[in-house]
């Protein structure tokens, strides 16, 4: 009998451990990309993102990024300090990210037809999913002011067709009296703020939102011209009057009447009437530089590796020629091109090469794809291929000192030069061709919009559709490369650890300086066909014969340099 009831015990004490045990949600992570749930924001994945966006009684402001995007790395302080600063908003509007670089992410920034990077929608409350729905842009401006301000005019926008009616009214009117402002309110309203001021002004609709969570108390927005501002003694604005119970008004404009004063002045108000402030969590904590302490693998810092190579690629070929929602015309055109100079310039081994043929045929057949046929494609084809990457790939030379820098960046730089080497070596000049592929690569596919543009401008600028023969090519990227890294020599994007300097440096290259510091163009070309020819695949070098200089048009080349 006593066995049966310790039985029934353990079972009946199990089930009570079990129903009230706390199960985690594996479709939330704590961080991704560039972001992490201390940010104050949301982090989206394809798993989670129909679960969170679609029917909240909350809007939200998403930014779809791309975590190796220059651009979106310098934006992303600006998006945290946002979030941290609305985070009283987040029972009307929470702030959300999704990063476009996951693969598994892809497909929804295809739905969303994000072709730019960072991109800023603003989805509404009760959000239905659909083809059409893809949100309202916003600019991805780099200033917390003016992105708030930005993000308010859209409230009120939204708030004028009837939306956000729960949410504290941003509507600013006149008024003739305080009995006039309290009438339509609730007996429940303790104390009614209003704020004087003009109607561009968001200081009052800042205010409002910051203290939403504040039970029984209401802040209304009134015309500084309003003749209530006469009554209540309001002579500078924005100017703060509170009103009590009782009609009774106290004038609560502090000297210097900014945002963060004219809370300060309302809560220290409400203080000295016994009120209980809501808790608020005011730590901003920023693991940003405790993500990754582990120090990149030792290696030689002018060699190129295939596994960098080779994870480039792969990421290129699932993430970026995939996130257009229709390919077609010059976009695929330049797909094409891409593909033709992989096959031929790629030092491909196993069945890479034969994977990429396949790949461009199939993508040549039809006039124009959808970015998800592409992708299922890519995959297909990759499958059918198998083994064609590596398993578990990850970058060596270009591995950065926190997951935030280098990377893929650093990757495509290293496969084009690789492509105008090994281009150098074929017969005819392919190097040019090279050069023409990157353009339309980095124009239509790569995820930095920022980048691409400077990358174009520059292009443009240096003239590299006239560059004919294959030792120019080489010397012009090298010449591009440098000067895209002085212009982000000391720019936040750049990892600490790994400096942009005007490669190669004299401890790389002695022999390519001359006297007062000029270069030696020969040397350089020796010295870049030596690294980009040579790619290192595990502790072996594989053998590349070298390529003799041929006869270098030196003056044009010197001239394109110093006028970069």
């Amino acid at each position: 009998m006593n066995c049966w009831i310790f039985i029934v015990l353990t079972f009946y004490f199990s089930a009570i451990l079990i129903s009230s045990a706390v199960v985690p949600n594996n479709d939330d992570i704590d961080k991704q990309g560039l972001y992490s749930n201390s940010d104050r924001v949301v982090i989206l994945t394809n798993k989670n993102f129909d679960k969170k966006i679609y029917g909240q009684r909350n809007a939200f402001l998403v930014q779809f990024y791309n975590s190796y995007c220059g651009h979106c790395r310098a934006f992303a302080p600006k998006f945290k300090s946002l979030a941290a600063e609305l985070e009283p908003w987040k029972s009307i509007i929470k702030l959300a990210v999704l990063d476009c670089s996951v693969e598994e992410n892809n497909e929804i920034c295809r739905q969303f037809e994000v072709m730019a990077y960072p991109t800023l929608r603003y989805l509404h409350e009760n959000y239905v999913k659909s083809n059409a729905n893809v949100g309202d842009k916003l600019q991805a401006i780099d200033s917390v002011e003016i992105l708030k301000t930005q993000l308010i005019h859209k409230i009120q926008n939204e708030q004028s067709m009837g939306r956000l009616a729960f949410a504290p009214s941003l509507k600013i009117a006149s008024y003739k009296d305080v009995n006039s402002v309290i009438s339509p309110l609730s007996k429940s309203v303790f104390y009614t703020f209003l704020i004087f001021e003009n109607a561009n002004s968001t200081i009052g609709s800042e205010l409002a939102f910051d203290i939403n969570d504040y039970e029984h108390i209401i802040l209304k927005r009134v015309y500084d011209t309003s003749e209530l501002s006469d009554i209540a003694g309001v002579t500078h604005f924005p100017g703060l009057v509170a009103v009590g119970p009782n009609l009774e008004t106290t004038l609560l404009t502090p000297k210097v009447p900014t945002k963060q004063n004219l809370l300060k002045a309302l809560n220290s108000f409400l203080r000295s009437k016994n009120y209980e402030l809501p808790l608020r969590n005011t730590g901003i904590v920023d693991n940003m530089n405790n993500l990754n302490n582990v120090k990149p693998q030792s290696f030689y810092s002018d060699a190129v590796y295939y596994s960098d190579l080779e994870k480039t690629l792969k990421t290129s070929l699932h993430t970026e020629i995939t996130r257009h929602k229709t390919l077609s015309d010059e976009a695929l055109l330049a797909l094409l091109e891409y593909l033709d100079v992989l096959i031929l310039a790629f030092p491909s081994r196993e069945n890479l090469k034969d994977y990429l043929k396949d790949l461009r045929q199939s993508l040549g057949s039809r006039n124009q794809w959808s970015g998800s046929e592409v992708y299922d494609l890519v995959k297909g084809l990759e499958t059918n291929h198998s083994p064609v990457f590596t398993s578990n790939i990850d970058y060596i030379r270009c591995k950065g000192s926190e997951p935030k820098y280098r990377g893929y960046t650093c990757g495509l730089w290293t496969l084009f030069h690789t492509l105008t080497v090994n281009a150098a070596q074929l017969p005819g000049n392919v190097g040019p061709k090279v050069l023409k592929a990157m353009h339309g690569y980095i124009k239509h596919f790569f995820g930095c919009t920022n980048c691409s543009e400077h990358f174009q401008e520059m292009a443009a600028r240096n003239r590299i559709f006239d560059v004919k023969e294959n030792d120019k090519a080489i010397l012009w990227l090298w010449i591009s490369h440098n000067e895209v890294n002085l212009r982000l020599a000391g720019d936040v994007t750049e990892d600490p650890e790994h400096p942009k300097i005007q490669f190669p440096s004299v401890t790389q290259c002695p022999e390519c300086r001359l006297a007062r510091g000029a270069w030696n163009l020969p040397a350089v070309y020796d010295y870049l066909q030596k690294i980009y020819g040579n790619i290192i695949t595990q502790d072996t070098r594989s053998a590349a014969a070298p390529s003799p200089i041929s006869n270098l048009d030196i003056g044009l080349i010197s001239l394109l340099y110093m006028t970069t």
